[in-house]
């Protein structure tokens, strides 16, 4: 993994890019989160009472660290609707170890995706409660830590997150917000959404060329669910193997990527002639202009 990605969506753009060569990035708590069972950590049901209330205990004293997500995917189509305004936001690319190396010391972690609470808790926590050594307490308020902040339940795992959390106070307050914000020398692209509207597209155009980083525009396809992306010549990109790669071979009329050794995708290799024999060979049209569709739908109405 040597890029990781941040979803925006189009409202956002200015204050993003408002501080000259830097990118800024919010930052909230994990209780402010989306997912209500963020920081809440189960435990299995069999536990005794007794280490129920010491592991309270412990995770009631949990610190609520600034906290900022990316994903591993610039192309997670729940991420664009949910955080980038239905596709028309944008997305942008960051090359992970410049951010490991700018924010050395805080983490910045893949999250792990669970059916059920990891297997070492349950001992972890028995024994912290057991010998009550402050060696014991202090593995298993780390251990919480990292479970906390890097585990979420396996419905999450299309978004293929990858966290920032603040240990070491790097964020700035600006509006009463947690802002990080990241050198433009860790921003490698921006990504614009298939939906952007043409007022977006140039403005993103013109943030792509102050900044000196990368602009592709997303493009869905009709020959394959993956999208790919564009750049200002049209050159065409897919995302593989964790990054974004150029294609060779494209249509000669859509410029969307093919697969095969035909000069054209399936969509535009349809003629005229084509779609004139699909048309005089659908029954429906057939059932139509015998004045029979209408009877014919409210048949299978009644059957289905």
């Amino acid at each position: 993994m040597s890029k990781i990605y941040k979803y925006f969506g189009e409202g956002v753009i200015d204050k993003v890019f408002a501080k000259d060569d830097f990118c800024n990035v919010k930052c909230s708590y994990p209780k402010d989160y989306n997912d209500p069972y963020e920081l809440f950590l189960a435990v299995k049901r069999d536990l005794l009472p007794e280490h129920v209330a010491f592991y309270n205990e412990v995770i009631s004293e949990l610190p609520q660290f600034p906290t900022s997500c990316f994903s591993q995917s610039p192309i997670a189509s729940p991420m664009w609707a949910h955080y980038a305004n239905n596709h028309s936001g944008f997305v942008l690319e960051f090359d992970l170890e410049k951010l490991q190396e700018k924010f050395e010391g805080n983490p910045i972690w893949e999250v792990s995706y669970r059916t059920e609470p990891h297997p070492n808790l349950t001992q972890i926590l028995a024994r912290a409660a057991q010998t009550l050594k402050p060696r014991h307490v202090q593995e298993l308020r780390q251990y919480t830590f990292v479970e906390a902040y890097f585990s979420k339940y396996d419905e999450w795992s299309y978004e293929k997150e990858v966290r920032f959390v603040d240990t070491l106070g790097v964020t700035t307050k600006i509006a009463e917000k947690d802002i990080l914000e990241i050198p433009m020398s860790c921003v490698t692209k921006i990504l614009v959404g298939p939906r952007a509207s043409e007022e977006f597209v140039a403005k993103s155009l013109d943030v792509a060329n102050e900044t000196g980083i990368s602009w592709v525009k997303q493009v869905i396809g009709k020959s394959n669910p993956k999208p790919y992306f564009l750049d200002a010549t049209k050159t065409a990109y897919r995302f593989e193997n964790g990054e974004l790669t150029q294609v060779d071979k494209l249509c000669i009329s859509c410029t969307e990527p093919l697969i095969d050794t035909d000069e054209q995708c399936p969509w535009c290799r349809v003629t005229e002639q084509h779609a004139d024999n699909a048309a005089m060979n659908n029954p429906f049209r057939l059932l139509e202009r015998a004045g029979l569709l209408e009877q014919y739908l409210k048949k299978q109405g009644e059957l289905g």
